[in-house]
């Protein structure tokens, strides 16, 4: 055998005569290695069954408890809100509001009548503000992540 090669016998599934081409073992290899990546991107810092992306729940949260948290309370519960501002859990009414139009309430794009909250436009980015909605949702059972989903797709559809 030439210096600096070492022949291996992998066998990942057995054979009845336990040999392999090479074109075999990498097909094996390559089905392992998928198989791992999906595992993996099922765990911790991908998408939960429930469509969120944990990192982008983390960064939600803490913006919320720098920028929103005083005037709209603890988001899953509204508590410690100030009177005027409405809570972020299943009792407020945030969940009826599609993604894009709370990001439109919340950098002072969108305007309505009696309209008290400053404009967080130059504070906060848009995907900061898409952030913060998936850490409301965190909060939302699934009838109202249900709704809201179906609200943020006729948004979509209506900005086309």
């Amino acid at each position: 055998m030439p210096s600096g090669r070492v022949r291996v016998k992998v066998c990942l599934l057995p054979t009845s005569n336990m040999t392999m081409s090479k074109h075999t073992i990498s097909m094996r290899l390559l089905a392992a290695l998928a198989g791992f990546l999906l595992l993996a991107a099922g765990c911790g810092g991908g998408s939960g069954s429930d469509g969120l992306n944990s990192s982008q729940v983390a960064r939600g949260r803490a913006i919320y408890v720098a920028s929103c948290q005083q005037c709209h309370g603890e988001a899953a519960t509204g508590e410690g809100r100030a009177p005027n501002a409405p809570p972020h859990s299943v009792e407020g009414h945030t969940w009826h509001h599609a993604d894009g139009l709370l990001v439109g309430v919340v950098l002072g794009t969108f305007q309505y009548p009696g309209r008290e909250m400053p404009s967080f436009g130059g504070v906060l980015t848009e995907a900061q503000v898409l952030d913060v909605v998936a850490y409301f949702k965190t909060n939302w059972g699934k009838d109202q992540l249900d709704f809201q989903a179906e609200a943020s797709r006729n948004w979509e559809a209506q900005q086309r």
